[in-house]
């Protein structure tokens, strides 16, 4: 019996060895764990296809110039800050709600009329208008493994964005709600940092800034980021 029982002993000592070895042999996950805290920011660049019929001629005084005749589309560069939490898996996907802070800065070119030009030469005059947008979102995010160490993930917001618009006339700060979503994909270089990139759609709701109305509804944007897990 003694023998029987040292045999058993010693079998299982083994298998317990073999099982620590097949453990340690597995590579080790880099998706930041449950309850983990993190901090990141991107960069991307979009434009907003902003028309004429969003600014009334009557209304839009760039310096006693006169009306508009034609608005070119925006050109935004997007500089975003953002820190959150993991949370636990559902549905097989990893879980994180964070919150984010935007800073959209952009720019648009408008062909303007007025007494000042007929008397000229009847042409139109090119005038710059500048464009902030500094969005305040609160967001989930949606995770899942492709292929170690690349993920898939779904992101959507939303928040109120303050707005400011400058003409040649002057300025005018405005605000509204916005909502966000985006898609891309994460590369995870281990379990402290991960880079991403994709595409955002974002939505601003009408904003009147004195001069005219000015809706994100329509912008598509790239973007690349950096996350740090703590």
């Amino acid at each position: 019996m003694k023998a029987i029982t040292h045999i058993t002993t010693a079998l299982s000592v083994t298998a317990t060895a073999f099982a620590g070895d097949s453990k340690e042999a597995i590579a080790p996950d880099s998706t930041p764990s449950p309850d983990v805290w993190f901090f990141g920011g991107s960069f991307g660049q979009f434009e907003s296809g902003i028309g004429s019929e969003d600014f009334v001629p009557s209304d839009f005084d760039l310096g006693g110039l006169g009306g508009v005749s034609d608005v070119e589309d925006a050109e935004f560069d997007m500089y975003t800050m953002h820190i959150g939490r993991n949370l636990n898996q559902l549905l097989g996907c990893d879980t994180a709600a964070y919150l984010e802070v935007g800073y959209l800065n952009g720019n648009m070119d408008v062909d303007v009329f007025g007494p000042g030009f007929v008397s000229a030469s009847f042409d139109d005059s090119l005038q710059e208008v500048d464009l902030e947008v500094v969005p305040v979102t609160l967001n989930v995010k949606v995770e899942r493994r492709l292929f170690n160490p690349v993920s898939g993930y779904l992101t959507a917001g939303v928040g109120y964005a303050f707005t400011n618009i400058s003409v040649p006339a002057g300025s005018e700060r405005d605000g509204g709600i916005y909502a966000q979503a985006s898609f891309g994909l994460i590369y995870n270089i281990n379990e402290d940092y991960e880079i991403y990139a994709g595409s955002r759609w974002m939505y601003l709701d009408s904003v009147d800034f004195g001069v005219g109305d000015l809706e994100l509804d329509s912008a598509l944007a790239w973007e690349a980021g950096l996350r740090y897990n703590f």
